[in-house]
C-alpha cells in the first residue's frame, strides 16, 4: 500500500487515544481540523517522532497489524529504539490490578488466563504454544512482558526452561546447557534459576546455579556451585568463572530492578536444618549488570518456622523487594484466621532495612503467590484436605476485601510428586514487544 492511500490521522493509529473527541485528539498533537472535524493532515505529513509517539500507544495486536500497512510503518515498528521505548511505556502503564494465572497442569488446561483481581472477569486468554515433560507448568519470573517458565515436576523443574511473550506469540525452549551432565543427574545436583535485565548490555539474561553434592552428601559443601548465564540477544549459555555463590537457596525467587533474589535454604536432613531459626536466614541476590552476588538478613520478626514449614514468597511492591509469609504461630482455628505479614525492604542513604507493610488475614491456610500494585495479595488456598484441590483467592490489605477467583488445582491423575509446589501467578504483566521479530508470521494472530 502506498503512503498516499493511507487513511487520515483519525484512522486506526488514532484509536489508541482514549479521548472522546477527534478534535481534542488532533489538537493535542498539533494537527489541523476542518470544520466538520476531519483532519486535513495525513500520516505522511507527521514528523517521525510524532508518528512513533502515536504508535507507542497502540496495543501490541494493533502494532502488528500496522506493521503490514507499508514499509515506513514496518521499519518504524521494528526499529530497536522504538521497541525499547514501547517496552518502557508498556511496563509503566500495565493494568494495576490484573493477575496472570499460570495453570499448574497444562494437560488439563492449555491456556493462561489474565483476570481482574477486582471482579474475576477474564480479560484475555493465551494459548500455551509448547508442551512440558510432565504436562505441568510454573512461572519463575516475568520481566518486561517476557515469561520464564519451567516444569512443575521435581524431576524437570529449572532444567526444562521456556521463554514466552504471549502477546507477540513468540517463545524459545532453552534445552542446551554448559552443565548438561550435571543437570541430567538429579540425584546428585540441585539447581535454581532466575531472570533479569542487564542495563549495561541492553540484554535480558537467565542465570542458572547448579549445586553439586559432595562426597559427604552435602549440596553446599566441598564442591563449589557452578553458574551459567543465558543471553537472549546471543541465544547462548556461558559459564561464569569463580562465581562465589554465597548460599544454598530456595528455587523460587523474585526479580526487582536489575537484581534477582532468593531466600537461603538449609538442606533437609542435615544438622543445620534441624537447628534452623527462621530469622537467621539470609536473602541472596544476583546483579545482572555487575555479575556479583550479595546477601542480607531476612526481617528479624519473621515467623519462627520461616524456611521450615511456613509458606512464603518473595515479590516486588512499589519498586522494592517484599517478603510475605504465613505466620503459623498466630493463626486460630475458631474462628479461622491465617495471618500473612508483608515486609518491605527500603533503602535509605545506601542502607537497607525492613519495615512491616501490612498483615493480611485470610480464612484459609495457603501459599502467598504475589501482590498487585494496588495492594491486593494473591494466595493459593486449600479448600479441603486434599493438596491437589486449591483456589486462587485475593485480599486487599487496605480495604480488607477478599475474593475467591477459583482456578488453582482441581484434582486429576496421580500428581503426588508435584502438587506440593504452589501454583504461580504474575501481577504486573505488560503488553510489550519483547521477543518481537517482525515479519508476516504474526499477522494471522493479529487478524
Amino acid at each position: 500500500m502506498s503512503i498516499a492511500a493511507v487513511a487520515p490521522v483519525r484512522a486506526t493509529p488514532m484509536q489508541c487515544y482514549t479521548c472522546n473527541s477527534n478534535r481534542y485528539i488532533a489538537s493535542s498533537i498539533g494537527l489541523a481540523l476542518s470544520n466538520n472535524g476531519v483532519s486535513t493532515t495525513t500520516f505522511h505529513d507527521l514528523p517521525e517522532e510524532t508518528t512513533a509517539e502515536i504508535f507507542s500507544r497502540l496495543s501490541v495486536k494493533d502494532l502488528i497489524k500496522s506493521s503490514s500497512v507499508n514499509k515506513a510503518w514496518y521499519s518504524l515498528i521494528n526499529n530497536p529504539s522504538f521497541i525499547s521505548s514501547q517496552i518502557r511505556k508498556a511496563v509503566n502503564f500495565c493494568d494495576d490490578n490484573a493477575v496472570l494465572i499460570i495453570p499448574p497442569f497444562i494437560s488439563h488446561q492449555n491456556y493462561c488466563s489474565l483476570i481482574s483481581a477486582d471482579t474475576s472477569r477474564v480479560i484475555e486468554k493465551f494459548d500455551i504454544p509448547f508442551v512440558t515433560k510432565s504436562g505441568s507448568l510454573k512461572l519463575i519470573a516475568q520481566v518486561d512482558g517476557m515469561l520464564l517458565l519451567t516444569d512443575l515436576h521435581i524431576d524437570y523443574a529449572s532444567r526444562e526452561l521456556y521463554l514466552w511473550n504471549s502477546f507477540v506469540r513468540r517463545h524459545r525452549v532453552l534445552v542446551s546447557s554448559c552443565f548438561k551432565r550435571l543437570l541430567d543427574d538429579r540425584d546428585k545436583s540441585y539447581y535454581v534459576v532466575g531472570m533479569g535485565y542487564d542495563k549495561g548490555t541492553d540484554d535480558y539474561k537467565v542465570i542458572r546455579i547448579v549445586y553439586v553434592q559432595d562426597g559427604k552428601g552435602k549440596q553446599f559443601g566441598e564442591v563449589a556451585p557452578k553458574v551459567e548465564v543465558y543471553s537472549l540477544r546471543k541465544n547462548t549459555w556461558k559459564k561464569m568463572g569463580d562465581s562465589r555463590v554465597p548460599r544454598l537457596v530456595n528455587e523460587m525467587g523474585a526479580y526487582i530492578d536489575g537484581r534477582y533474589y532468593w531466600v537461603e535454604m538449609k538442606q533437609p536432613g542435615t544438622e543445620e536444618f534441624n537447628k534452623l531459626k527462621g530469622n537467621e536466614l539470609k536473602i541472596m541476590s544476583y546483579d545482572f549488570e555487575t555479575q556479583l552476588f550479595g546477601e542480607f538478613n531476612v526481617p528479624n520478626r519473621v515467623p519462627r518456622l520461616f524456611g521450615v514449614i511456613a509458606p512464603f514468597k518473595l515479590m516486588g511492591f512499589e519498586g522494592s523487594l517484599a517478603l510475605c509469609s504465613l505466620d503459623p504461630d498466630c493463626y486460630t482455628l475458631v474462628p479461622p484466621k491465617y495471618p500473612f505479614p508483608i515486609w518491605l525492604r527500603r533503602q535509605r542513604k545506601g542502607v537497607g532495612s525492613w519495615v512491616l507493610l501490612a498483615t493480611a488475614v485470610l480464612k484459609q491456610y495457603g501459599h502467598p503467590l504475589n501482590i498487585t500494585k494496588t495492594g491486593t495479595l494473591i494466595v493459593e488456598s486449600f479448600q479441603s484436605q486434599r493438596p491437589d484441590e486449591t483456589h486462587i483467592v485475593s485480599i486487599n490489605f487496605k480495604s480488607r476485601i477478599s475474593k475467591d477467583h477459583g482456578y488453582g488445582k482441581h484434582g486429576g491423575p496421580d500428581v503426588s510428586r508435584e502438587v506440593l509446589a504452589p501454583s504461580t501467578v504474575d501481577t504486573s504483566f505488560p503488553q510489550s514487544l519483547i521477543m518481537y521479530e517482525g515479519g508476516k508470521s504474526l499477522l494471522k494472530y493479529a487478524k
